[in-house]
């Protein structure tokens, strides 16, 4: 018959566990080799993130800018993860971007195809916050951005592809 009592049931099972062994946890320990003082404070240097402003990319500042690579898509999904994250504020990432208009980012946000606003400022200034942020961060490029390298090597134009006509002649 079970105890009535709370108290009842902690004294019955801290009986029980005198007579039982008792069972200590190991600390973990790691199989990767120490690495000596200089290449430790190295390492230690490029596993901290780096501040995104401080990052100047190939072309930024110069008549071309920085090539592109993502499609809006892409960036627009990246857009969309920032928003899930506490604290995050549309306006404020905007203003620090470029001070992008918040219009301009709604009709961007709304467009649809990965060309579509293409032409929009918000692509191209969110493009290379994500860039800079990628680099900061010590991450890979994609496979996709790798292909899309390969194929664009001036970078994908800035403008929407879907009003423009081809005309392959007679």
């Amino acid at each position: 018959m079970p105890p009535k009592r709370k108290s009842n049931a902690i004294e019955a099972d801290a009986s029980a566990g005198e007579d039982a062994e008792q069972v200590v946890k190991k600390p973990r320990v790691s199989d990767a080799p120490e690495a000596s003082g200089s290449k430790d404070k190295k390492a230690k240097q490029a596993a901290e993130p780096k501040d995104w402003h401080d990052i100047v990319l190939e072309g930024e500042g110069e008549d071309g800018g920085v090539s592109v690579y993502d499609d809006c898509n892409d960036i627009r999904r990246k857009i969309r993860l920032l928003q899930k994250q506490p604290n995050w504020k549309v306006t404020a990432w905007l203003k620090e971007i470029g001070n992008i208009n918040s219009n301009s980012f709604q009709r961007f946000m709304k467009a649809t195809g990965p060309t579509g606003g293409a032409s929009n400022g918000t692509y191209y200034a969110a493009y290379v916050y994500f860039e800079k942020v990628r680099i900061a961060e010590g991450k890979k490029k994609t496979a996709k951005r790798e292909r899309s390298e390969a194929e664009h090597r001036e970078g994908l134009p800035l403008q929407d592809r879907r009003g423009v006509w081809v005309y392959t002649g007679p």
